[in-house]
């Protein structure tokens, strides 16, 4: 489970930062997210991003720990849940979203 804590830390500081261009923000997103995250988040706005930093440790939320996660993080615009996920157990974990908690 520390793995899964780990990608939905490192995407979730990935995405908090909307000062900075697409191009150089989509890019340092991108190794986190799964194929298909990857084509969603594509057509996100940093700028539009609220979150800037974390704000303490992130927590499972739920998942069976060996195909599927969720992962609350904490940043100054509240929380936001983390969907980690593989297909396999021998393929690496990676987000499909990252949604703030109060929208689910």
């Amino acid at each position: 489970m520390s793995r899964t804590v780990a990608i939905a830390t490192e995407a979730v500081v990935a995405f908090c930062r909307p000062t900075l261009g697409y191009d150089t923000w989509i890019s340092e997103l991108y190794p986190f997210l799964s194929q298909r995250a990857a084509v969603a988040y594509r057509t996100v706005d940093p700028a539009n991003v609220p979150c800037t930093s974390l704000t303490g440790a992130a927590t499972v939320r739920d998942g069976d720990g060996a195909f599927t996660m969720r992962v609350l993080v904490p940043t100054d615009a509240g929380e936001y849940s983390v969907y980690v996920h593989r297909t396999t157990e021998s393929t690496p974990w990676a987000v499909e979203q990252i949604t703030p908690l109060a929208l689910e």
